[in-house]
């Protein structure tokens, strides 16, 4: 596939201490963002939906980052297709919020309030258009041309969980079912706005962060192996506080589990998609979106995860991941 995309932030290799300025930096403005807002919204005693806009803090901090203060268009360019983002925004969190608990029904409740945590996807996703030149090179890799990375990224925990689930099924297996009333016209709307909810209120907060600003960045020095551990430590840390407070703690098995047995592979193929994609923001923002929402939308056999450690190996091998340059090298030639 040709690459459309605008050039890396830096080609020549990036100074040492300049690179770990700039990691410091972006970790620490990520953190301030995201884990005061959470950490003030639990004390005063907001909604799940609300505290959606804590986890804007990876986009945010890569926007702030990114902007190199060189404006080549109107200032004002950029508020129709923010206004219009928040909007849809809007729609999606009110429409989750009145699902959530639905049975049989497809209540609809506009909630005014709700237009606070909007802003927040409306914003980043708005960020194509802004006036400075860095924020929109960043922004512009959301909002891209149809191509078949984000297809493949779509299907991809429904083909690799869901082929191995069903013929576990077939065995005799039982399986985890989400709990949405089975396969009805109720279920299939719940999963759709599910789905949209992760995109816009998961993917869209944190991809053009961790992905679209920090690996692009640890790339131009580490290897794509090296740059994901990178990249999944803080990526790890950062949740955190929203382990803490979640209603039921994860217990330390769980932590490890979820945030070290699980993350550092997800990690290492979210590389896979971010290189092979060309450096497509879009790609990992709908894998990550889908990788969210599987769970609890498809029912699933735990054990078929081995399916996910074996792509994993596949990728790092295929790619020789632990080589210096090849996430670049992957970057160009797709």
């Amino acid at each position: 596939m040709k690459d459309t995309l605008p050039p890396a932030p830096n080609e020549k290799p990036m100074a040492e201490k300049s690179l770990a300025a700039e990691y410091g930096a972006y970790v620490a403005l990520t953190y301030l963002f995201s884990w005061t807002l959470l950490v003030f919204g639990v004390k005063h005693a907001w909604n799940q939906d609300s505290l959606n806009v804590s986890g804007a803090g990876p986009a945010f901090a890569a926007l702030i980052l990114s902007r190199r203060r060189t404006f080549t268009q109107p200032r004002y360019a950029r508020w129709p297709w923010f206004i219009s983002f928040l909007s849809l925004s809007w729609l999606v969190l009110c429409l989750h919020s009145s699902w959530r608990n639905s049975s049989g029904s497809l209540p609809i409740h506009l909630n005014a309030l709700l237009l606070i945590p909007a802003v927040a996807p409306a914003w980043i996703l708005s960020s194509a258009f802004s006036a400075d030149a860095g924020v929109r090179t960043l922004g512009r890799r959301l909002l891209l041309p149809p191509s078949w990375w984000p297809v493949y990224a779509f299907f991809f925990f429904p083909v690799l969980w869901g082929i191995p689930s069903a013929i576990a099924y077939a065995s005799g297996a039982g399986l985890v079912w989400p709990d949405m009333g089975g396969v009805t016209h109720v279920s299939i709307a719940i999963g759709a706005i599910s789905f949209c909810s992760n995109l816009l209120f998961a993917g869209i907060q944190e991809e053009p962060g961790w992905r679209g600003f920090l690996l692009d960045r640890l790339q131009l020095k580490f290897s794509p192996l090296s740059a994901s551990l990178l990249v999944w430590l803080p990526w790890a840390l950062w949740h955190g506080p929203v382990d803490y407070y979640r209603p039921v703690r994860f217990s330390l098995v769980q932590e490890i589990l979820l945030r070290v047995v699980t993350m550092i592979p997800i990690a290492i193929i979210l590389t896979w998609f971010y290189n092979r994609s060309g450096r497509s923001i879009q790609t990992v923002v709908i894998f990550h979106a889908c990788m969210n929402a599987f769970p609890y939308i498809f029912a699933y056999y735990p054990p078929a995860w081995f399916v996910i450690f074996m792509f994993t190996i596949y990728a790092v091998v295929a790619d020789r991941m632990w080589s210096r340059g090849r996430g670049r090298s992957q970057s160009t030639a797709n």
